[in-house]
């Protein structure tokens, strides 16, 4: 247990099925016919404060705990879709299936970078992603600076334009290098997004993607796809007061998943990207957001429709995005104490793009 782990120490949420996991220590029992999702929020001790974060895991769209660290949320046997959010969206998401007396080992790196890069489940052990980190800036003014040892060694006095001319390749160089390192993340998150290579027959009623891209089966046998990733937006508003980054421990942080239907049928969706088999034609896709556990306080939230064309062997894609204010009440003025849901308030976006345009 390092010095995070202890400062922001994994803590189930109220009345979630949860079994403390200590790292270093034995795993745990589980109750008879219950399986288990382990899940390990990784830091380095030597990690900076800016780089570390309270995460909530979730599972099944239910905020199950928050920290670092590791802890077992105890569910029933089968498919379960496990999260992690940070204090400004929804970072990451992965489908798991279980068998009774099965703990799945999940592991989430914060990622060494700045600007809030997401990190990424994977099954554990998890590779550390390279995020932009300190070491693009790090090695930039580091060559900058034997450029400076060399020039002093051989006796070259560099004037003002010559300075000002380093110091512009440097910061170039420290972009680019964080450009770079970013791409290889992307690629990285695609490369492990766990339904990348998916079962056609999978996407009958929808099929869960990450941050992959659909596999060219899903669209054969004279069907299409419609591939719609689902992004939120959100203000947090507790005792009159917008809070910037809202806090992981309220479970009325938590914005649940938008209800999405096809053709007046329901379908899965989380946030992130999921795709839908379709025969070609014109499609009708209405969306509805939902408040925090269901709560009351709901004003405002209307369903958004949008139809949509989709051709046989080709893609089309929906963007869905959710603008959502949610206001709280606490009787308390520490702002990790309980608190009552108050209001609730969504604005639903979409826009679609590929073959044909939405109608």
């Amino acid at each position: 247990m390092n010095r995070w782990e202890r400062l922001l120490p994994p803590t189930a949420f109220p009345g979630a099925s949860t079994v403390a996991w200590p790292v270093g220590q034995p795993a745990p029992g589980l109750p008879a016919g219950k399986a288990g999702i382990s899940v390990r929020i990784r830091t380095r001790t030597t990690d900076p404060a800016n780089w570390v974060s309270a995460k909530a895991v979730g599972v099944d769209d239910q905020p199950m705990w928050h920290g670092v660290g590791r802890m077992v949320v105890v569910t029933d046997p089968g498919e379960h879709l496990v999260e992690v959010r940070g204090r400004l969206s929804a970072e990451t998401a992965r489908r798991v299936r279980l068998r009774a007396g099965e703990i799945a080992e999940l592991e989430y790196w914060t990622p060494a970078s700045f600007g809030g890069a997401d990190g990424v489940l994977v099954p554990a052990p998890a590779r550390r992603r390279l995020g932009s980190g300190v070491s693009g800036i790090a090695a930039a003014f580091l060559a900058l600076a034997c450029v400076a040892l060399v020039a002093d060694a051989a006796g070259v006095r560099p004037n003002a334009a010559l300075v000002a001319a380093l110091f512009a390749i440097t910061a170039a160089a420290t972009v680019l290098i964080i450009r770079a390192k970013r791409r290889v993340d992307r690629r990285y998150r695609a490369e492990v997004s766990h339904e990348v290579d998916a079962d056609a027959g999978a996407a009958e009623t929808g099929a869960f993607l990450g941050d992959g891209t659909p596999p060219p089966s899903l669209a054969d046998g004279g069907h299409g796809v419609l591939v719609v990733t689902a992004t939120a937006t959100r203000e947090y508003v507790w005792n009159g007061t917008q809070v910037a980054a809202r806090p992981s421990v309220d479970p009325n942080a938590w914005l649940p998943w938008p209800s999405l239907l096809i053709d007046g049928a329901g379908r899965p969706l989380s946030w992130r990207t999921w795709c839908y088999r379709l025969p070609p034609g014109r499609h009708e896709v209405t969306v509805t957001a939902r408040p925090p556990l269901g709560g009351a306080g709901a004003v405002g939230v209307r369903p958004a429709t949008v139809t949509v064309e989709v051709a046989a062997g080709q893609e089309t894609r929906l963007d869905l995005r959710v603008k959502a204010r949610v206001e709280v009440r606490s009787a308390s003025r520490d702002r990790s104490a309980p608190t009552e849901l108050t209001g609730f308030e969504a604005d639903v976006r979409m826009t679609a793009s590929g073959p044909a345009a939405a109608r």
